[in-house]
């Protein structure tokens, strides 16, 4: 055992007399590539979510009984508590990864979003950005004096693969998300 011992010190000792090479300096240069279509790329990253994009409306409207909504394009007919279907606006949409982004203020309360098996968003294009740091540059000069208590970036579908890695669908929020541009 002592010998063991010896051996993986004597090992530890070498080690620690080669000296370890220096990472590179920062730059300032991007660490990702510029986007440049927004849409396009949002659109792919958000499919690739098994992200829902919506473009007859009404038809994807009349598959559910139970509306909750907080946007004047889609009439509520339930409380949030009962809905099928969740229906918000949001603060801007993510391109690079396919995300939305929403606050209390845009998404109708904290309720809506997570509550209904489905959550819909109505959008605009003009609201796509880039990026995170974009978003939280809008949500900064939206809200500076007076933050939202919940802010919120969705990606995908509520998902968790915590127990045996067994993907779960809808385990702590929404098993479907959907968009639907108004504009």
């Amino acid at each position: 055992m002592n010998a063991a011992r010896e051996s993986i010190l004597a090992r530890v000792r070498t080690a620690l007399r080669t000296e370890a090479h220096w990472p590179q300096a920062p730059t300032d240069a991007p660490i990702f590539s510029p986007v440049t279509d927004l849409e396009g790329r949002f659109r792919e990253e958000f499919i690739a979510l098994t992200g829902e994009i919506i473009t007859d409306l009404p038809s994807f409207l009349a598959g559910f009984a139970k509306i909750a909504s907080d946007v004047p394009e889609v009439a509520s007919n339930a409380d949030v508590r009962q809905a099928d279907l969740g229906v918000t606006g949001c603060d801007c949409l993510l391109a690079r990864t396919g995300s939305i982004a929403i606050c209390t203020p845009s998404a109708g309360g904290r309720a809506l979003s997570v509550l209904p098996p489905v959550h819909l968003v109505i959008a605009r294009r003009d609201q796509l950005v880039p990026d995170l740091t974009a978003a939280l540059a809008l949500w900064h000069q939206r809200y500076d004096q007076h933050w939202p208590s919940n802010l919120c970036v969705i990606t995908g579908p509520s998902r968790t693969g915590d127990i045996e890695k067994i993907l779960v669908m809808g385990a702590h929020g929404p098993k479907r998300l959907a968009i639907y541009f108004a504009d």
